[in-house]
């Protein structure tokens, strides 16, 4: 059965807000007196979920360990605080990704995002970049669940009304990989995000795409 849909992740696979990310989070270590981080660290804290983010933050930032989960509360609300004043800040779409959903949508595919971002930001961000280009967009709120867990896809398949093999799932790291396999959806490891393609290909993607339009090509077969 061919694809009938491309589901996306959203950092690091539709935008590069590492960059947005960096900046906020020195700026929040910096207001409590730790050190910064360099971009590597700040890479492999984006795989994190929102539950362990801020606890290695402030690892990373040298905070005294007795003093982690007191600080955990407030470096949380301030770096939130500070990013949702300019969450766009220094972000942009990879280059070819808004052309490639342009060609995808004049294909008849359905685009959309599944995301461990806060929902309402990741609304926003889409609606920022991409407009009507995405039919949908799943982020994280109190009742949904987050990925790779099994049932993430779910809201995905309600709202396009496919089924899971004729989905593409668009990701750049092992959690992404992990969220295909889970769901039953077939795998697109994105190399441009922020895992190497050697993290991902012990997870046996179905596809590796070295740029955004490589994904048409794949939904013409």
């Amino acid at each position: 059965m061919p694809f009938r849909a491309c589901v996306w992740d959203l950092d690091g696979t539709l935008l590069n807000t590492l960059p947005t990310i960096l900046h906020y989070c020195n700026q929040s270590l910096a207001h409590f007196g730790l050190h910064s981080i360099a971009m590597e660290d700040c890479r492999d804290l984006c795989r994190l979920p929102i539950a362990h983010f801020y606890h290695r933050l402030l690892e990373l930032g040298g905070c005294p360990p007795q003093d982690v989960e007191r600080l955990q509360p407030a470096i949380r609300d301030y770096d939130c605080k500070s990013y949702l004043k300019n969450f766009s800040h220094l972000t942009e779409p990879y280059a070819g990704v808004r052309e490639t959903l342009e060609a995808l949508k004049e294909m008849g595919v359905r685009n959309a995002v599944l995301t461990n971002k806060p929902d309402a930001l990741a609304h926003s961000l889409i609606g920022q970049f991409f407009g009507d280009l995405m039919e949908a967009c799943i982020g994280q709120t109190p009742e949904t669940i987050s990925k790779p867990d099994p049932r993430s896809m779910d809201r995905v398949l309600e709202v396009l009304a496919v089924e899971r093999s004729e989905i593409l799932y668009v990701g750049d790291t092992d959690v992404d990989m992990l969220t295909a396999r889970n769901t039953g959806t077939a795998a697109a490891a994105a190399c441009w995000g922020y895992q190497s393609i050697e993290q991902l290909l012990p997870y046996a993607p179905a596809y590796v795409v070295h740029a955004p339009r490589d994904l048409i090509a794949i939904f013409r077969r």
